[in-house]
């Protein structure tokens, strides 16, 4: 008989079933081949007891259990946990353990109770208990298959605590130790809050963080990261935080209005600016931020990319201060979008030339000079004048590529 519970045990363990369901499968065919008890598991995390597994106990019951600070006198199991050994309780109603806890087993007609310690390389992290309905400890046969059940429950719940570590290496950032892109990305899919609890969003980025890295070192970088986060943390809601790349973090905000957005980035920022000490330099941090409100049928994915225009907006007008997204912005932003690809691919086709106007001497009339000014022609030679095209320059690389056009055109008509 053990040896069939273990083969069906062990395989659900292979076949990656969850812990509670494999866990009440081990309790079933325990109760199934020993008339007369009630099985129960319950994990231990060091200072409490939570169920785990109880097939046959009222819920009631163990929601009873729920949280149970193990202890001297903490009933069989909180007590079995607390000593790191099997406790034996032949009578509920009498025995001192269960002075505490009696008023819940009598009623179910328990009257005994016999919990043994589960236990891995670290020590307890669990109880397997078996309750009787007369007054007796275990049989010979009953010790040998809690023996086996103690051990296949150390197996589970082992590779459950390594299953669920490696889910949060993957959900987390490594340097600071929040959610990572992966699961915020995770909950945009999921459009966290739902469509009757909208969300807002705030983007945070941290201000000068290359000149950081260029300055002081990596090393204070990274410290100035770990700072930043921290106190972002520690401002919102750690579970809603997140480190998306760099020094950007999201700080999602669920049922969010705009006063209260506001108020939040504002104590965001207000719990940046104390100067700190990052590898052995002392850093002031900044960080700017945009944020956007969910509207009835934009969902979080939305959201984003409204809070994105705002720190975008705040980083070019507004470093180091919030701007909230309006639909302005938005526009704005398409401009200058628009406006970037056009010179871009002006850029690209050899489309942008030089007119030049001269410059004159009132006094004499005579020119003494000449200023050459950029057109972009379209692709059917409309010449479009720069006014239509100067949100561009805005972006840097942008901005560098035109003047190096713009200075081989006008060596090439000086040479000509």
């Amino acid at each position: 008989m053990i040896l069939e519970l273990q083969n069906t045990i062990l395989e659900m363990i292979a076949r990656g079933e969850p812990l509670a369901i494999t866990v009440e499968q081990l309790c079933s065919n325990v109760e199934a081949v020993i008339p007369g008890i009630s099985a129960s598991v319950l994990t231990y995390d060091g200072s409490h007891l939570h169920p785990l597994a109880a097939p046959s106990l009222p819920s009631h019951y163990s929601a009873a259990l729920e949280d149970l600070e193990a202890g001297a006198f903490a009933g069989s199991c909180g007590t079995a946990a607390y000593r790191g050994e099997p406790v034996i309780v032949t009578d509920i109603e009498t025995d001192p353990l269960w002075e505490n806890f009696k008023h819940l087993a009598l009623p179910l007609g328990f009257k005994a109770c016999w919990s043994t310690p589960i236990r891995n390389a670290a020590g307890v992290i669990g109880t397997f208990a078996f309750y009787y309905r007369e007054h007796r400890g275990p049989s010979v046969r009953e010790q040998k298959t809690v023996e086996a059940c103690v051990h296949l429950c150390s197996i589970a719940i082992d590779r459950n605590e390594r299953v669920l570590e490696r889910e949060r290496l993957i959900h987390a950032d490594a340097l600071t130790g929040l959610p990572n892109r992966v699961r915020f990305n995770q909950f945009v899919e999921e459009g966290a809050g739902g469509p009757s609890q909208p969300c807002a969003l705030l983007l945070a980025d941290i201000d000068n963080l290359k000149s950081a890295n260029d300055i002081f070192g990596h090393a204070a970088g990274d410290a100035l990261i770990k700072v930043v986060a921290e106190r972002i943390a520690a401002a919102a809601a750690r579970g809603r935080t997140f480190r998306l790349s760099g020094g950007e973090f999201a700080i999602i905000v669920e049922g969010g209005a705009a006063g209260h957005l506001k108020a939040l980035a504002d104590a965001i920022l207000s719990a940046i600016t104390a100067p700190s000490w990052c590898d052995g330099h002392v850093i002031h941090p900044s960080v700017t931020i945009g944020g956007a409100l969910a509207k009835a049928g934009n969902d979080l994915e939305g959201v984003r990319r409204q809070a994105d225009v705002a720190l975008y907006h705040a980083k070019e007008r507004s470093r180091g201060q919030y701007v909230q997204y309006t639909p302005e912005l938005g526009t704005v932003q398409t401009k200058r979008f628009r406006a970037i690809r056009d010179v871009r691919l002006a850029l690209a086709e050899d489309r942008l030339d030089a007119f030049y106007q001269p410059i004159v001497r009132l006094d004499t009339g005579h020119i003494v000079g000449f200023e050459a000014l950029c057109r972009m022609r379209s692709p059917s030679g409309e010449i479009i004048a720069a006014a239509n095209f100067h949100e561009a320059t805005k972006d840097a690389h942008i901005a560098a590529d035109l003047t190096y056009q713009m200075l081989l055109r006008v060596a090439h008509d000086i040479r000509g």
